[in-house]
């Protein structure tokens, strides 16, 4: 890409002056402003020499390092009892110890409520066998009315049918 100068002028403050070149694409490149200043006769120049502007310096702060403490280290500082209504004695943090008597606690209520259920289901699928024993029964008895119905209403009608031919 060549560029091509727009305009260079001098100041008369200055030495030297950029100039502005534009590409051939269109796009005007303006030239950097100096990072070094300059002394110059103005008085606002030598007041922004004296006032240098600075980035403020960031705080140094100590590593806080990892935290990793081992379980079976010992714990630090006296563990304090606390009354069940104060809400530090409410307090999620629990110790192994505890966890463990808990874990034990709800497996052994767990497995009660298991034996529980299975009696209970046991007690169910022993009635679910009566009633199904019933049911053949009866139904054997049903079938058995039906056929004694039947042969009534045979014999009936037949007796029916002899006194009306005589």
């Amino acid at each position: 890409m060549a560029s091509t100068p727009i305009k260079a002028t001098k100041n008369p403050g200055s030495s030297s002056v950029p100039s502005i070149t534009r590409s051939e694409s269109g796009t005007t490149n303006l030239p950097t402003p100096p990072i070094s200043r300059s002394t110059s006769n103005t008085s606002s120049d030598a007041e922004g020499a004296d006032t240098k502007l600075q980035r403020p310096k960031l705080m140094q702060r100590k590593s806080s390092g990892t935290m990793i403490i081992p379980r079976d280290a010992p714990t630090q500082g006296p563990k304090q009892e606390f009354a069940p209504d104060d809400a530090r004695a409410m307090s999620p943090r629990r110790s192994t110890e505890e966890t463990d008597k808990m874990l034990v606690s709800a497996r052994l209520s767990l497995e009660k409520s298991a034996q529980e259920m299975q009696s209970g289901l046991a007690a169910i699928a022993a009635q679910v066998d009566t009633v199904r024993q019933n049911c053949e029964s009866l139904e054997g008895n049903n079938q058995a009315l039906q056929e004694a119905i039947g042969d009534m209403t045979r014999s009936l009608s037949r007796q029916s049918m002899a006194n009306k031919g005589k």
